[in-house]
């Protein structure tokens, strides 16, 4: 039931041109602003690529039971593992939806003709509602049966007297047992984490040119926390260094291309996280330290803007985002693969960009206010291991 989303708020003035080589001017200010409103999260892509549903389906049998319990039960005689198997506690869903508000903010700066320094950081609020769902019920009679004709009639009467294990039961086993805050419905706001960096142009030969920046990602935002199932993290609490390029062609003046690609290298940081004790069954009562890496991003982009007017383009972009496996050291080697495992992610995404901008006519002493807004549709189209989410965005960015 964890859900991690990330939102990257480029708010920086190279996004201000279609020309993504550009940057700001000496002495030149910018002030950036933007507003995320994500769409009712409800699936998520899967390891193997496909939509499943944002909370968990589990089963409760008798190798769960033995699981639970730390007791290596097996079955000796051929009727107590027809027994074993047949045995079912319940099956069960957690029906769970997310959704995300999030307000943005940057600044920049043009230190020369060529370089420029920038900040940004976002303010997030959320709400996850989540529902345990009983779908299937015990086996109990069934396998009681299975006992009486193998002759173990008292096994078979302990089988018969155990509780029904209804929605209300699973949830005081989340909450007495695994110590775990009550599933249903999260609440939280708080800070992203910071992004600082410089953005200096290489090279700049009017309809081609190739710009190179790099930046740190400070852990301000939030974190997960291991006690609550449905939170959601606005920070990964660990520090990042990146660096980035960016290149674009003008065919003229209404068609030009750009590109940017990032990388970014995660250092490891100290967590306190919960013990895993299989890598297919979350739940875990203990907790330990754990020294965690997140696995590097390289992120790309593409895209391609057409300018109607002065004052009025439109973009279509394509986004692609790929993390490494994440690394977990502890002195629980079983927990450390288990965390580690299907940790790495995939992430294919379109947006489409409406921009209104009083720029260019400033630039042509045709408007006073050099100003942009930018309206986003954004839409993750497949991936792994990542919210199958669509969001819409607003943004606004004066230079002064």
């Amino acid at each position: 039931m964890k859900l991690l989303l990330g939102f990257i708020f480029f708010i920086s003035s190279h996004a201000l041109y279609a020309q993504v080589w550009k940057v700001l001017p000496k002495g030149v200010r910018i002030i950036g602003y933007r507003n995320v409103t994500t769409s009712k999260i409800t699936s998520n892509f899967n390891q193997i690529g496909s939509e499943s549903p944002l909370g968990a389906s589990f089963k409760i049998d008798a190798p769960t039971l033995n699981q639970i319990s730390g007791y290596a039960y097996s079955p000796e005689t051929p009727g107590e593992k027809e027994a074993y198997d047949n045995l079912l506690i319940g099956k069960y869903e957690v029906e769970a939806e997310a959704q995300f508000n999030v307000h943005g903010t940057g600044f920049g700066w043009g230190l020369t003709d060529k370089t420029m320094l920038y900040g940004e950081v976002a303010y997030y609020k959320g709400h996850v509602k989540s529902n345990i769902k009983r779908t299937a019920g015990n086996t109990y009679e069934e396998t009681a049966r299975i006992l009486e004709s193998n002759g173990n009639t008292i096994f078979a009467d302990n089988i018969r007297n155990l509780v029904d294990a209804n929605e209300e039961t699973i949830q005081s086993v989340i909450t007495n047992h695994y110590k775990y805050r009550p599933i249903g419905n999260w609440y939280a706001q708080g800070y992203g984490d910071m992004e600082l960096g410089v953005m200096h142009k290489v090279l700049d030969k009017g309809t081609t040119g190739l710009l190179f920046y790099p930046g740190v990602i400070l852990p301000t935002g939030t974190q997960d926390d291991p006690d609550i199932l449905q939170d959601v993290g606005f920070g990964d609490g660990q520090l990042d260094v990146f660096g980035e390029v960016a290149s674009g062609y003008m065919v003229n003046d209404k068609l030009s291309f750009g590109t940017t690609f990032r990388y970014t290298h995660q250092f490891a940081t100290s967590k306190t996280l919960r013990i895993p004790e299989s890598k297919t069954f979350a739940l875990s009562t203990n907790k330990g330290e754990f020294d965690v890496k997140y696995g590097d991003k390289f992120n790309w982009m593409f895209n391609t803007t057409i300018s109607v007017t002065d004052w009025l383009a439109f973009t279509p972009v394509y986004r692609f985002m790929y993390q490494m496996p994440a690394t977990y050291n502890s002195e629980y080697s079983e927990a450390n693969k288990f965390l580690e495992y299907n940790s790495d992610k995939v992430e294919h995404s379109v947006q489409f960009t409406t921009t209104l901008s009083s720029i260019q006519p400033f630039l042509k002493k045709e408007f006073m206010l050099p100003a942009q807004i930018n309206l986003n549709a954004v839409k993750t189209i497949s991936g792994k291991n990542v919210p199958s989410a669509s969001r819409f965005e607003v943004e606004f960015r004066m230079l002064f």
